[in-house]
C-alpha cells in the first residue's frame, strides 16, 4: 500500500471531522515520510521507545493517538529532540488520530465499552454509555482492573447499572454523564475536586490514562494489519502522567 491509500483508510475510520477543535493541526499526517506503507506500526505514544521500536520492525509508518508537538514549536526542547531525530533520521510517517478516534465508531469509546462488556450502548459526546446487569461499585472497580490490567483508584459506593465511559482525561464530562442517568463513570486522571463535585451523585472509577486508551490501537493495529507497540510499564506511566 502507499502512504496516500493509508491516509485515505485512516481518515475513514476516524474522519477528521469528528476531532475536537483543540486538535486542528495536531491530526493527521504530521510527518511524510516515506511514499511506501508495507509496514504500519501502531501505538498510544509517538515516545522514543515506540519510535525505536518501529524502526526495528522496519515500519515505515507509525499511527499514534497522541501527537508528538502539541504546542507550536519557538525551540526544539530537549523532551521530544530524540523522538524528532529518530522520525528524520529514518524518513518515519507519523500519522494521529485523536479526539477523532475518541468519538468514532469502532474507536476508543467504542472498543472500552465492549471490552468491559457493556450492552445497549449508545453515544455520550465523544465518552460512550451503556447498561450492565448490577454491580457494586468495589466489584466494577476489580472488574476494569482485571479487565485492563491495570491499576485502578475509585470513589463512591452502591450500586451500578448504568455506566460512562470516556477514554484518557475525561472526568471533565461528570456533568454531562450525570444528566444522562449514569451511575458510574470511568476514565482517567482525575482531580480531588471532581470527587467532592460529584459525591452522592456519581460514582468515578481512574482506569489510567493508558490502559483506558492503549486497548483501541491494539485493535486498529490488528484492523488494519498493522504492528501494535506496547510501551513497557515504566514508559507508560510517563507518558500517563504527560499525555493531554
Amino acid at each position: 500500500m502507499d502512504l496516500d491509500s493509508l491516509v485515505a483508510t485512516l481518515d475513514a475510520i476516524a474522519p477528521p471531522s469528528l476531532a475536537d477543535p483543540l486538535d486542528e493541526g495536531r491530526i493527521g499526517l504530521i510527518y511524510r515520510g516515506k511514499e511506501e506503507a508495507r509496514t504500519v506500526a501502531v501505538a498510544l505514544d509517538p515516545t522514543a521507545y515506540v519510535i525505536t521500536e518501529a524502526v526495528r520492525a522496519h515500519a515505515d509508518v507509525l499511527v499514534t493517538h497522541h501527537t508528538l508537538i502539541w504546542d507550536p514549536v519557538t525551540k526544539i526542547l530537549p523532551r521530544f529532540q530524540k523522538e524528532l531525530k529518530l522520525i528524520l533520521s529514518n524518513d518515519l510517517s507519523l500519522y494521529v488520530l485523536h479526539t477523532n478516534y475518541d468519538a468514532a465508531p469502532g474507536g476508543v469509546n467504542d472498543t472500552l465499552a465492549t471490552l468491559l462488556n457493556l450492552r445497549d450502548i449508545v453515544p455520550l459526546g465523544i465518552g460512550r454509555m451503556g447498561t450492565i446487569d448490577p454491580e457494586s461499585i468495589v466489584t466494577l472497580a476489580e472488574r476494569v482492573a482485571r479487565t485492563l490490567n491495570t491499576r485502578v483508584q475509585f470513589a463512591g459506593t452502591g450500586i451500578a447499572r448504568s455506566v460512562a465511559v470516556v477514554g484518557g482525561s475525561g472526568f471533565s464530562m461528570a456533568e454531562e454523564c450525570i444528566r444522562a442517568g449514569a451511575d458510574v463513570l470511568i476514565s482517567a486522571e482525575w482531580k480531588h475536586d471532581i470527587i467532592r463535585h460529584v459525591q452522592g451523585r456519581l460514582c468515578l472509577i481512574d482506569a489510567t490514562h493508558y490502559a483506558t486508551e492503549a486497548p483501541a490501537m491494539r485493535a486498529l493495529a490488528e484492523r488494519i494489519g498493522g504492528v501494535f507497540i506496547d510501551d513497557p510499564p515504566h514508559v507508560q506511566a510517563a507518558s500517563t502522567a504527560m499525555s493531554r
